[in-house]
């Protein structure tokens, strides 16, 4: 009986999952794979497949008298906020079996910096930072591609705002340093923004089940900052906008990202002060959705 059921189970396999003959199904380094076996019942079920672990194949086989019953189910595809593109080819060799795709992702978040003035009373979550890789090359070391290599580039943009009676002001040398507003001004904020492009490094491990980590150095280059204040004088709006701000040509992040159950969130640090010596003091801490 067992023989016969095997027969019919490898038949079946050599079917497409919508009954259309001579097609092949091929499910490359499965994660888990199930078969029951009774009297007259044969089913496998298939969990994970190459990059994508939710991948879940089912089959069924009865037998029901001289002939048999088979039902097929195969859950659809894993999809992506954003696609990625395979590129080369694998190596026979399942041992040696690697891959490369290409990839772009975006983070948004909030920042809340460290070492800072004494001065300064930045508002966190009326701070953000908004980034994009717009291209990332992923190497994926072993064949059920739970290393991954990545080499990014992109661009950054990373905001710093006071809600208080404070200002941030360029002073004559071009550094930046902060005063109080006049009394007679009601303020609304003053903020600090500084544009990057981006050059990233990072190793990341997927445990699988929604489950990663990784962690590298992302390069800023930092070619625009500036500064904004708004406030009412006389019941008018206000808003005053100073540039060339003597911000840090360079600066590296240390960039943290996770994804648990699923869910994918980042933590950036930098232990580079944001703006030249001479002007006010603070490091870059980020934080947020990384997609």
């Amino acid at each position: 009986m067992n023989r016969i059921l095997l027969s019919f189970l490898i038949c079946h396999f050599s079917f497409s999952p919508t009954g259309a003959q001579n097609d092949t199904l091929i499910i490359n380094n499965p994660r888990r794979v199930t078969v029951i076996s009774s009297d007259s019942l044969q089913r496998v079920i298939v969990n994970g497949k190459q990059g994508d672990d939710d991948f879940v194949y089912q089959n069924t086989i009865r037998l029901v008298d001289a002939n048999y019953e088979s039902n097929t189910s195969i859950s659809r595809d894993h999809w992506e906020l954003i696609p990625s593109v395979k590129l080369g080819k694998k190596n026979d060799e399942p041992a040696q079996r690697t891959h490369n795709e290409l990839t772009a992702h975006f983070g948004v978040g909030f920042t809340c910096p460290t070492h800072v003035d004494e001065r300064i009373d930045f508002s966190t979550f009326k701070s953000w930072e908004i980034f994009a890789t717009i291209v990332q090359w992923d190497h994926y070391m072993d064949p059920k591609s739970h290393n991954c290599l990545s080499l990014g580039l992109g661009i950054d943009w990373k905001n710093y705002r006071m809600t208080d009676d404070m200002l941030f002001t360029k002073a004559p040398d071009g550094n930046v340093t902060v005063e109080r507003f006049p009394l007679e001004f009601e303020p609304k904020f003053s903020r600090i923004k500084v544009f990057s492009l981006t050059a990233t490094l990072r190793y990341q491990y997927n445990f699988g089940d929604g489950f990663s980590i990784g962690f590298g150095p992302v390069v800023n280059f930092n070619t625009y900052a500036s500064i904004k204040t708004r406030y009412k004088f006389l019941g008018d709006k206000i808003m005053h906008m100073e540039k060339d701000i003597h911000q840090r040509p360079i600066t590296i992040d240390w960039m943290l990202n996770m994804s648990v159950a699923g869910f994918p969130i980042y933590v950036k640090y930098s232990n580079d002060n944001v703006l030249k010596d001479g002007g006010v003091k603070f490091r870059s801490l980020s934080f947020g959705l990384y997609l």
